[in-house]
């Protein structure tokens, strides 16, 4: 068994409608695209669920090769705190597996069967794997992570969303959650904002308007860093923004490219970036949201921890935020 995924059933007086993916593979790492089953069960419990699941297979299920928990949209606006909690308490689930939400539910995606996919589930757990460097839009978000979020003050849970366009399956979204439920996702741009703040942004392409044309640019690399400080006794979070650009494509009949343009993208990218982070941190902190952890920085540099959490609460509704973006294009 390699993916797990929680629906909200459709069946009236039960809660969930749990579906395991059971891999067919012979084991040969030559067979590419190998076959899978789903067997899918509607239940009050995960743990009933899976255990009814066990009956109708006659394989043994091993719940340690499950590298994949996905959430349908209707478990995730109800309650998923409950359904991480169980998972987290089974010793035989491993504490790495990654979390996704499934539009428009878990089954769907799990249907999903790439060509190249040489082992069932292994597409989305490579994909996962490799989105701190492969992905601008999302990052993997492990089932630790997810309890420890969900445990910690200060800190907000983050989940990236799976979801279908055509054929072809898209996760470029970011859904917020507070300590219980789904409450707000993110366009593919602010996720890819997000995405910068926390973890670091790689190969991502912004396109600037110049008056000498339009020009695409590669961001190979960039970082943020912030601190907490209080200006005239109120809040404010400064964000230090670092970019290196690379390669620059003309569109239409943009200008050759020189020094002085180069320059001036250099200075437009920085407006724009700056622009955007203000604009999702403002976002967030309207939404009462904080999945960068803002109040757990704040906790961590004060030791009144009897009411440090409550102090915050009144805090975060009035921070301020100072953004400075340095962007600068690598040497040829």
């Amino acid at each position: 068994m390699t993916s797990i995924g929680v629906d909200a059933s459709e069946v009236k007086n039960k809660k969930y409608a749990v579906v395991i993916k059971i891999s067919m593979s012979k084991g040969d790492v030559k067979v590419i695209g190998s076959d899978f089953i789903l067997l899918k069960v509607n239940c009050n419990s995960i743990s009933d669920g899976l255990d009814q699941l066990r009956a109708m297979s006659d394989k043994k299920l091993e719940y340690g090769h499950v590298k994949i928990l996905l959430f349908g949209e209707g478990v995730a606006k109800k309650d998923i705190a409950m359904a991480i909690d169980y998972f987290m308490r089974r010793p035989d689930i491993q504490k790495i597996a990654y979390l996704g939400i499934g539009k428009p539910n878990a089954y769907q995606l799990l249907k999903f069967k790439p060509k190249e996919e040489a082992v069932a589930g292994s597409y989305f757990f490579y994909t996962f794997q490799q989105s701190l460097k492969h992905s601008p839009y999302v990052y993997a978000v492990t089932l630790y992570d997810a309890s420890r979020r969900i445990m910690t003050p200060g800190l907000d849970l983050t989940i990236p969303v799976m979801a279908f366009q055509g054929k072809d399956l898209q996760i470029n979204q970011i859904a917020l959650f507070d300590k219980k439920q789904l409450e707000v996702e993110l366009s593919s741009e602010e996720s890819k904002i997000l995405k910068m703040l926390t973890s670091g942004l790689y190969n991502d392409t912004l396109s600037l308007k110049t008056s000498n044309g339009v020009y695409s640019v590669t961001t190979e690399k960039g970082k943020a860093n912030y601190k907490i400080t209080l200006s005239q006794g109120k809040p404010i979070v400064i964000f230090s923004i670092k970019l290196k650009g690379g390669l620059i494509e003309r569109l239409d009949d943009a200008e050759v490219i020189t020094e002085d343009i180069k320059n001036s993208l250099a200075k437009i990218a920085e407006q724009q970036i700056q622009k955007k982070v203000y604009e999702l941190l403002i976002k967030l902190r309207e939404e009462n949201l904080d999945p960068i952890g803002f109040g757990l920085r704040y906790r961590s540099r004060h030791f009144d921890h009897s009411n440090d959490t409550e102090s915050w609460s009144a805090f975060y509704p009035e921070l301020d935020f100072k953004i400075q973006v340095k962007y600068k294009f690598k040497e040829n």
